[in-house]
């Protein structure tokens, strides 16, 4: 099973690097930063796109055409721009994997029948599995077919794992049935969030998310499912320097203030009914994770004098009130170590709501 952390190419905020927590399965990035980011590209070109991410674990590439699609400002996602940099991602690492173009739905068969020279893989929409018999005809057997669409699905209030678990469950069985016992991989495209990651793997073969770096910020999970805010959001200015003596005191106060925050500050939390119901069971909770908590700060205060201050100010803006260094690791944790207990928040002494 297999988790990929969706990221912007350029992103400035890049947890994987520091090599005190545990690092996602891969990377997920998507084409279209390259497509409006001409410049971006060529420095890839010329650096190679693992030494740009300071990642040289696996990367999953996608075409782009989802964001393309909701976003304000409409990008046109063009196939030969795709093979563009599918070629140059191709030459400079042939175990990349590459996901074709599935908009428009007319064209999603063709696209992927033109881009196979580029070792491509396949998007089907949960609703046209018929999409999905037409390849397997026309091309055979894929490594792997990734499940389009579903993120609409986690939409719109309760019920939601019904109807996703649903759709991955007919795409399973049409699978199955033109498969022949022919192995094939299942990847449950950007429904790895937080609440649901663990039940997901226990569908598909892989699946990834963003939200782990979206709500990163100023979030933290409740026990019961959806994500509440926590404090005023933060701008961070930093600079490329090293750190100074006084620095390393002001940026773990900034950490120990955001941990104090955590056990005992609950005014500052957003006035939500679960918590004006529950504040004893918070704060209980976050009581007994603190020690877990004040180890992992330990190994950032052993690792500080090898950070830049523009390194941890990001961190610290990533990370909010730390929920994504210890929800999104000690998640990561979990499944590979504990992915069959299925009391996941009482047994997993690293996980914070």
């Amino acid at each position: 099973m297999s988790f990929a952390l969706g990221t912007p190419i350029n992103a400035r905020i890049r947890p994987w690097k520091y090599d005190w927590i545990v690092k996602p399965d891969s990377l997920m990035i998507s084409a279209i930063d390259l497509m409006e980011n001409s410049s971006l590209f060529e420095k890839i070109k010329k650096i190679g796109v693992h030494e740009y991410l300071e990642w040289d674990g696996p990367l999953v590439c996608d075409s782009g055409a989802f964001s393309a699609i909701n976003r304000k400002k409409k990008i046109n996602v063009e196939l030969e721009q795709l093979k563009l940099y599918y070629r140059e991602l191709t030459r400079q690492d042939p175990n990349i994997i590459k996901i074709t173009l599935d908009y428009p739905d007319e064209n999603i068969l063709s696209n992927y029948l033109e881009l196979l020279p580029y070792e491509i893989q396949p998007v089907i929409p949960y609703n046209q599995l018929q999409i999905l018999e037409q390849i397997v005809t026309e091309s055979g057997l894929p490594e792997w077919s990734f499940i389009g669409r579903l993120v609409p699905l986690m939409r719109g209030g309760s019920g939601y794992k019904n109807r996703l678990f649903s759709a991955i469950n007919d795409f399973k069985n049409k699978l199955d049935e033109i498969s022949y016992n022919e192995k094939c991989r299942i990847w449950a495209l950007g429904v790895g969030a937080p609440s649901i990651l663990t039940e997901v793997l226990t569908a598909v073969d892989g699946c990834d998310s963003s939200r782990w770096r979206i709500t990163g910020s100023n979030m933290i999970l409740l026990p019961h499912g959806g994500e509440r805010g926590v404090g005023n959001k933060t701008k961070w200015r930093g600079t490329h320097r090293r750190i100074e003596e006084g620095d390393e005191k002001m940026l773990v106060l900034q950490i120990l203030q955001q941990i104090d925050t955590l056990s005992g500050g609950l005014e500052t939390l957003d006035k939500s009914l679960w918590f004006n119901k529950n504040p004893k069971q918070l704060k209980n909770h976050f009581e007994v994770n603190l020690p877990s908590i004040g180890k992992l700060i330990e190994k950032l205060r052993n690792n500080i004098q090898t950070m830049t201050v523009y390194d941890l100010e990001l961190l610290l803006r990533s990370s909010g009130n730390l929920r994504l260094i210890f929800n999104y690791f000690a998640a990561l944790h979990y499944k590979l170590e504990e992915r069959d207990n299925t009391n996941y928040e009482n047994n997993n002494p690293y996980f914070i709501i």
